[in-house]
């Protein structure tokens, strides 16, 4: 009897040891593929930053340059949301926002952000429509946008030049209380051998592991799809051909707004508006002295007056010092010495003051997740902007909360 006790007590030991050793090869091959993923894009950010000094005289090849640090940054920022997006949904550490959203106006950002891709790499984009959707649905917009995006962005990936992508949304089922919509991306590009389709929703599998590069993307993007579209209790499918391209669908059941009536919603999107924000002033509340000097810019290029705080106590105190309608719009930094920009955002909305309730009170953080976002609304922030704030999205947002 001991000793097939003493046996069992090894083979627990022996499958312990087994389970540690495979998490710490997992947990390896992972840091390496993350350090390759970051260090590539950082050697162009670091490289072409050294070149642009040298040619600072030459504005084509400084243009150049620039263009190709912006690609880098952005590459290096979506591979940083997608392992936050996977890590957040493993963890079970996230929720559904589920709110009502403008649905003609959600496909018209996904159909502009891809046909600004494929027009780079001369591929046609086409976008369809099939059925008499209603004007608003409630759904998580950011989260299917996102799942929708990343592969929207694989097809154009890899579609080859003069190729196409056709991008339909189509209504396939309703209920009182639902519609089920059904979204498909069809490509005519490389394809997928059919041995590597079970294997390509997992994190960071390619078909060809050579071609991790800016254009070929990190392996991530289509493992954050699928889990969104297993967390929101959809489907997403794919039918594929090597060398004949490929059919993604994803099948999704979004809830009804009351008072909704069906229609064909269209409206003019042609261009991001002007903002002009003269005579409005906005105190900002940041401890980065880079930062200071980014935002300061950024906000004065539309005509922002502009005054700085360099932690949430000082903001506090500038925004009292004042009388009330002084400041317009405040922009918090979150992770600050003396005082954090919760805190401030707190004291200031039970100040007392007849504009401590009004001011909008903008984050604009590092801190990305979802549980930030919350404690951001929770401390009486009206907005949150996640660092490496888009500039166009910054305007947004203050144009629709200054009605300008």
């Amino acid at each position: 009897m001991g000793q097939d006790t003493n046996e069992g007590k090894q083979e627990q030991l022996y499958r312990a040891l087994m389970d540690a050793r495979h998490a710490n090869r997992e947990k390896n091959i992972f840091l390496e593929r993350m350090s390759h993923e970051v260090r590539t894009p950082l050697n162009s950010i670091v490289g072409l930053s050294y070149l642009t000094k040298e040619y600072v005289d030459d504005r084509k090849q400084v243009l150049e340059n620039m263009e190709k640090i912006t690609m880098s940054a952005h590459f290096l920022l979506s591979f940083m949301d997608d392992i936050l997006n996977l890590s957040n949904i493993e963890s079970g550490n996230i929720a559904l926002n589920q709110e009502n959203t403008d649905f003609e106006a959600f496909l018209e950002g996904l159909r502009r952000m891809a046909a600004e891709r494929a027009a780079k790499k001369q591929i046609s984009f086409v976008s369809e429509k099939n059925g008499a959707f209603a004007r608003e649905y409630c759904f998580d917009r950011e989260k299917l946008g996102k799942a929708l995006y990343n592969i929207l962005d694989n097809a154009v990936k890899f579609t080859m030049p003069e190729g196409a992508v056709v991008f339909c949304a189509e209504l396939v089922g309703e209920t009182p209380e639902a519609a089920v919509i059904r979204f498909s991306v069809t490509d005519n590009g490389i394809g997928i051998a059919q041995s590597f389709l079970p294997d390509m929703f997992e994190p960071f599998e390619q078909e060809d592991c050579g071609n991790t590069t800016l254009s070929g993307g990190t392996g991530l993007g289509l493992a954050v799809a699928r889990n969104i579209i297993d967390f929101m209790d959809g489907q997403i499918e794919v039918s594929s051909e090597k060398g004949k391209g490929s059919v993604f669908a994803v099948t999704v059941s979004v809830g009804k707004v009351a008072g909704e009536r069906a229609e064909a919603c269209r409206r003019d999107t042609s261009g991001m508006p002007d903002y002009d924000f003269s005579g409005r002033r906005a105190l900002l509340v940041e401890d980065n002295e880079i930062n200071v000097e980014i935002t300061r810019n950024i906000l004065s290029h539309r005509n922002f007056a502009v005054d700085v705080a360099v932690n949430g106590e000082e903001g506090v105190a500038m925004f009292l010092a004042h009388e009330p309608g002084y400041y317009d719009v405040i922009l918090m930094d979150i992770r600050m010495p003396v005082m954090d920009g919760l805190t401030a955002a707190e004291k200031i909305r039970e100040s007392g003051r007849t504009d401590s309730g009004k001011v909008p009170i903008v984050a604009m953080t590092a801190n990305a997740f979802e549980q930030d976002v919350r404690k951001s609304f929770m401390a009486g922030m009206n907005a949150h902007l996640s660092k490496p704030v888009d500039i166009l999205q910054m305007y947004e947002v203050l144009g629709d909360m200054l009605g300008r």
